[in-house]
């Protein structure tokens, strides 16, 4: 049976799923899309299905180095496998990549997955230094959750938000408060990224409601990746 090694970083497993910050933590089972948005495509926007509590799940990832994705770590709590797939096609997804380990960071639902085996691409996820939460500010959030009224998706979707301004993620740390402009986050979008700037700020923590079924302007919260970015650093190298 395949296992998971947990980094010395990594956090004791927790309830699956659901955290304690604002809302409810976004996985789901998987071939779970953003509600609203539209269809995009990316190098490095993966998806993870993973084993957890007896179940399959997805969450939504970032590739960061040939053996590092960025994730949600309410998406590695529990989790006993993990396969990563690169196809921005959920219905072909195609030859996934076996994760190996796991590491949580202790600021917040933020993790690291670290694969068996290297994927080389051509570009990686530049992610930011630090990140204020400025209401008013326009983002793009991607992910492969479901989609409006639990509708299961095809493809990578993206759609546009703004940032109310700051909040809290499933583990009490800092995130960003944003509300769907065209397309709002779904479960299955955890740990999917939102960009500000050309640059990923926050990875996707919780919704403001459990079920958001096609409302296109739900809010959700994002993990502020800035008290995070140095150990992101220090284990990943970048």
């Amino acid at each position: 049976m395949r296992s998971l090694t947990r980094l010395a970083l990594a956090t004791a497993a927790t309830a699956a799923l659901v955290g304690a910050g604002t809302g409810t933590a976004m996985a789901d089972p998987a071939s779970p899309h953003i509600i609203g948005g539209t269809s995009g495509s990316s190098p490095y926007i993966v998806q993870l299905v993973f084993g957890q509590s007896g179940g399959t799940y997805g969450c939504t990832g970032e590739a960061i180095a040939p053996q590092w994705i960025l994730t949600a770590k309410h998406c590695i709590d529990g989790t006993q496998w993990m396969d990563v797939y690169y196809s921005n096609s959920v219905t072909s997804p195609g030859t996934p990549v076996a994760a190996d380990q796991v590491a949580g960071s202790a600021n917040g639902d933020v993790a690291l997955v670290h694969l068996s085996s290297s994927k080389t691409l051509n570009s990686y996820a530049p992610l930011a230094s630090s990140y204020s939460p400025r209401s008013g500010d326009t983002g793009t959030i991607w992910g492969y959750g479901l989609t409006a009224g639990g509708a299961q998706p095809t493809h990578l979707n993206k759609a546009t938000v703004n940032v109310v301004g700051s909040s809290t993620d499933a583990y009490g740390g800092s995130a960003v408060h944003v509300k769907g402009v065209d397309g709002a986050s779904n479960h299955g979008d955890s740990g999917g990224p939102l960009f500000l700037g050309g640059v990923i700020v926050g990875v996707c923590s919780t919704g403001d409601v459990a079920d958001p079924g096609s409302d296109i302007h739900a809010g959700s919260n994002y993990a502020n990746l800035t008290a995070s970015r140095s150990w992101i650093k220090s284990v990943a190298g970048v």
